[in-house]
């Protein structure tokens, strides 16, 4: 909407500028030379629409292709989250206060993060691929410190909890953006 009224104001503008300019030199105008700018006009009206339409539609062949992957994705993000912070919150708690857990199954996390990787890398933004391939990494540095480093499993729940997140969060915002659909 911003952009459209920002249009109209500029094109009012130089539209004032442009009659103005007219009037001072005395330029006599005809009909057949009137019809010539209406028609160069419409014509690039047209063609800026046609150049929009098409810009829309690969957003919405992109979103399309890739909305079951990136929602599946964001789901098992979102229960491992879940698990992570029940985790976290028995560890923290006494025995009687402690929340039973769900039967996660951490590695439908790993195996939609490959599958995306590998399959749909093409087709999603780099600045994504690079926070999938970093999450990745992450994950994986963090279960080597616990199994050969001697990580204490609270902290690499905590570690693994804010990456969780990070992904979480981009995620959103690129499905938000490739959707059309503004998570303001």
């Amino acid at each position: 909407m911003f952009k459209f009224l920002l249009g109209t104001i500029v094109g009012l503008f130089i539209s004032m500028l442009a009659f103005s300019t007219l009037t001072i030199f005395e330029v006599k105008i005809d009909m057949s030379v009137a019809t010539n700018i209406f028609i160069a006009a419409a014509t690039l009206t047209a063609t800026l629409i046609h150049f929009d339409s098409q810009k829309k539609q690969r957003i919405d062949r992109i979103w399309e292709m890739n909305k079951g992957v990136l929602l599946d994705l964001t789901h098992s993000l979102s229960e491992a989250i879940e698990a992570t912070e029940t985790e976290i919150h028995n560890r923290h708690c006494h025995p009687e206060e402690q929340v039973t857990l769900k039967n996660h199954d951490w590695n439908k996390l790993k195996e939609k993060t490959n599958y995306v990787l590998n399959v749909y890398g093409p087709l999603i933004s780099a600045e994504l691929l690079a926070s999938i391939n970093h999450h990745k990494q992450m994950s994986s540095n963090i279960h080597h410190q616990v199994d050969r480093e001697g990580l204490d499993t609270l902290t690499a729940y905590e570690i693994t909890l804010e990456e969780h997140r990070k992904l979480y969060e981009q995620l959103l915002s690129f499905i938000s953006k490739i959707s059309g659909v503004s998570a303001t």
